[in-house]
């Protein structure tokens, strides 16, 4: 079992949502240019008082590049699933960490601009962080999936034995 057991299971489902997720990302991406897009700085810095281009600066380039951050994260745990390797489940935790803090924040902007805020996207992306998380620390599957590395294995030699393959390397 060089290679571990094959994607299959429950595996298959969160690949599934891993591929999802980027695709969402992406719209949002999408969907948060044209605000970056038109934002200039000297004509609203002209116009606002330094507290609301903050504010604007928060609810226009922070969701943008906190987007593009949570992008990269979920590109880089895709190509940890598909080459199955054994860092997986350790970066999807830590990762998704991130994402929770990342999407909490953005509850927090939005009740800093005066929207009603439930915090049902921070409370989905914990459940969802702690299932997972229990899943791939706990089953055997996984365990048996993700086992490849790339890192290189050195052997430690003797002077002696380092002497000798050198000679027989010359001749």
């Amino acid at each position: 079992m060089e290679n571990g057991r094959p994607i299959g299971g429950w595996l298959i489902l969160f690949g599934i949502g891993l591929i999802a997720s980027t695709i969402i990302l992406l719209i949002y991406l999408f969907s948060e240019l044209p605000n970056v897009m038109e934002y200039d700085v000297s004509y609203i810095n002209s116009i606002y008082n330094d507290e609301e281009v903050s504010l604007i600066f928060v609810t226009t380039i922070y969701p943008f590049v906190s987007i593009l951050i949570l992008l990269v994260f979920n590109l880089f745990l895709i190509y940890l699933y598909f080459t199955k390797h054994k860092e997986f489940p350790k970066a999807y935790i830590y990762l998704n960490i991130s994402m929770a803090i990342i999407i909490m924040s953005f509850d927090f902007i939005s009740a800093l601009s005066g929207a009603v805020v439930y915090f049902e996207n921070t409370a989905g992306a914990v459940i969802s962080l702690i299932l997972w998380s229990a899943y791939l620390l706990n089953s055997q599957r996984v365990k048996e999936t993700f086992v490849l590395t790339k890192r290189k294995k050195y052997v430690k030699i003797s002077e002696e034995e380092y002497e000798l393959f050198k000679q027989k390397m010359n001749s």
